[in-house]
């Protein structure tokens, strides 16, 4: 009956979080066409690459949150007041990381060329970050209660679309665009912050508290905690981001605007795809990962396994399915003006099956048995591998060479996360 009921919670949450991705994802996907079309290629691609600079912002905001405190709260569950301390704790430091970036930004205004010629585009991109910071959704995947929120978040995304069809009419207007995104993404944040706090009673005066001088504060042992669990993943995050932006990122260098509207075309559709298929069972299963490895480690073996195989299946078919039908794909999704996107979409077709396994190793291998410790050093070496390789084959082969980058540092991270799964089985420590 508990294994029944086990299932039941995994799948809900899954389909949860699938409606969860198709609205962060798919539904500003469905309105490119409308975009392209207003825009041209040379305009998209300017506004694809200021969104791909704000991610670097994103992972500042974000951390290492997304694991390390979605772990947390799994294993606080039955702990009110631990529970309480690790939300609060959270977003304050969510705050403070993202007045960090706001900073960061503010300081390549001042700097880089692209930004400095477009600085209204690049902060009208940046004010994402402020739903980023109250979005609890590492706190709901701890509680396994997405469903409420999957069905919200729709209906705030379809506002966002709504809005980008009614409002934007000329290529002038492009700025509108990541502002309606940044716009929907700040009203799901607070309206779901708000819900959390109400539905789990995470009421601040409700927190334990420390004198400290005199003045009430949260917990210090609490906030370094969840700094400290959160760090090795960040960096992991940090290294992870070279080997998936970092292709679009040193186009700005070797490319035009207009180049990086085809690659840019192309990476949304696979972005779509993997986030769309592989975050929704990486994400709804991790909290259980974590709990059956607490218990038993043959029951997390078992576990993972499955989820290896079945998630790897499901991977291959969107893999081939991507391939296949990359024509028709492209032109649906995207219009025939984006027609030299078809063989960078086919160079990038393996992605969901390798990110899908890649992500299955990582998050549910490494983070499930709380070996967090080696995701730096993965990430790292994958960082290296795929600078080199962009540098090397941009150059010489053009837009394909970043495709052809992001693959192959996959691949290395499937290799090399297996190898320290292996290798740590029960029988030796890294």
């Amino acid at each position: 009956m508990l294994c029944e009921k086990v299932n039941r919670t995994l799948v809900k949450n899954i389909t949860s979080l699938g409606v969860l991705q198709v609205a962060n994802y798919l539904i500003p996907l469905i309105i490119i066409p409308f975009i392209t079309r207003i825009f041209g290629t040379e305009v998209f691609g300017r506004v694809s690459y200021a969104q791909n600079i704000v991610v670097y912002l994103t992972l500042i905001v974000n951390y290492g949150f997304e694991y390390s405190a979605t772990r947390q709260i799994a294993l606080s569950k039955d702990d009110a007041n631990r529970m309480r301390d690790v939300f609060w704790s959270v977003i304050v430091m969510k705050c403070v990381l993202l007045a960090v970036s706001f900073v960061v930004l503010w300081i390549l205004s001042m700097t880089v060329d692209r930004v400095s010629s477009d600085p209204l585009l690049y902060w009208c991109t940046a004010l994402v970050n402020i739903g980023v910071v109250f979005f609890p959704t590492w706190f709901l995947q701890g509680v396994q209660d997405m469903t409420k929120m999957a069905v919200f978040n729709l209906a705030i995304k379809l506002l966002g679309a709504i809005l980008i069809l009614s409002v934007i009419r000329s290529a002038s207007q492009y700025y509108l665009y990541p502002f309606f995104l940044s716009l929907s993404s700040m009203l799901v944040g607070l309206a779901a912050f708000g819900y959390v706090v109400k539905r789990y009673g995470l009421l601040f005066k409700g927190c334990r508290v420390e004198r400290l001088d005199g003045a009430s504060a949260l917990s210090l042992k609490v906030i370094k905690e969840v700094a400290s669990a959160g760090f090795p993943i960040f960096l992991n995050n940090v290294f992870v981001s070279l080997y998936t932006t970092l292709n679009l990122t040193l186009l700005g260098v070797f490319a035009d605007d207009v180049e990086i509207g085809y690659f840019s075309g192309a990476q949304r559709l696979i972005l779509a795809a993997n986030m769309c298929v592989v975050m929704p069972i990486s994400t709804a299963i991790f909290p259980e990962m974590s709990r059956r490895y607490a218990e038993s480690y043959s029951s997390w073996r078992s576990f993972f396994i499955r989820t290896l195989v079945t998630g790897g299946a499901l991977g291959a078919f969107v893999s081939l399915v991507s391939y296949v039908f990359a024509p028709f794909i492209i032109r649906v999704m995207l219009g025939s003006s984006f027609a030299l996107s078809v063989p960078l979409l086919r160079v990038l077709s393996p992605l969901p099956f390798l990110v899908m396994t890649a992500t299955i190793l990582t998050v549910q291998g490494l983070y499930g048995q709380g070996l967090q410790r080696f995701a730096p050093f993965v990430g790292l070496v994958l960082s290296v591998i795929c600078v080199l390789s962009n540098l090397f084959l941009i150059p010489r082969v053009g837009v394909s060479g970043a495709a052809w980058s992001w693959v192959i540092a996959e691949v290395a991270e499937c290799i090399i996360v297996g190898a320290i799964l292996i290798c740590h089985r029960g029988r030796c420590s890294i």
